[in-house]
């Protein structure tokens, strides 16, 4: 409650000007000057009535005021809380999703890794598969029909050989030939086998 205005007659005086008025109107105990002096009187009581609820329901407003102030107060520090968690959250969340952005990218980066493996080795698998049994270590391929060449050039000098008496040379050449023969009959065989196998599949 806030302090009596310095200008506004305090309780007990308005005690002294109430008790004035009855005691003057009281002397003046008829006429018109009684009946304006008490009706002064009942006035100011009633002013002094409405000035008293004024203030307790003044008081009660303040008081109301105050408390919800202080309220507001409280809620703006729970707002204030309420955005200092919201921002942690959404930190946390960023963080979490740039992790989470972090492990597929490198599950995706090993998975085209195993991917590439995997197509390197079914490749080779494939080369594997389709390439040529290997030939023994110190063999060449060469076509039969070369062979046919050498094997005729050979019988041609063992024959040359022969008419010019060099024996040496000439079974030299005649077993070249002989080996060579045996070497187109080992294959047309092999050639002839592998195209049996091939009509019956």
């Amino acid at each position: 409650m806030t302090e009596p205005n310095s200008a506004s007659p305090t309780a007990a005086e308005t005690a002294d000007i109430l008790r004035f008025l009855h005691r003057f109107a009281d002397l003046m105990s008829n006429g018109s000057n009684s009946d304006n002096l008490l009706c002064a009187a009942k006035m100011l009581e009633a002013h002094i009535a409405l000035l008293r609820e004024t203030q307790d329901l003044l008081q009660v407003e303040r008081i109301r005021g105050d408390a919800s102030a202080e309220a507001r107060q409280a809620l703006e520090a729970r707002i204030g809380e309420f955005e200092q968690e919201i921002l942690a959250l959404k930190s946390g969340l960023a963080e979490q999703r740039s992790r989470n952005e972090n492990i597929v990218a490198e599950m995706e980066r090993r998975l085209a890794e195993f991917l590439h493996r995997a197509e390197e080795a079914e490749a080779l698998l494939a080369a594997a598969v389709e390439a040529p049994p290997a030939m023994p270590f110190g063999c060449i391929a060469v076509p039969l029909a070369a062979l046919r060449i050498a094997k005729t050039q050979f019988e041609a000098l063992a024959a040359a050989f022969e008419k010019s008496g060099n024996i040496v040379s000439q079974a030299m050449c005649e077993a070249s030939a002989s080996s060579l023969e045996r070497v187109i009959l080992d294959a047309g065989v092999a050639d002839d086998a592998e195209s049996r196998s091939e009509q019956a599949a």
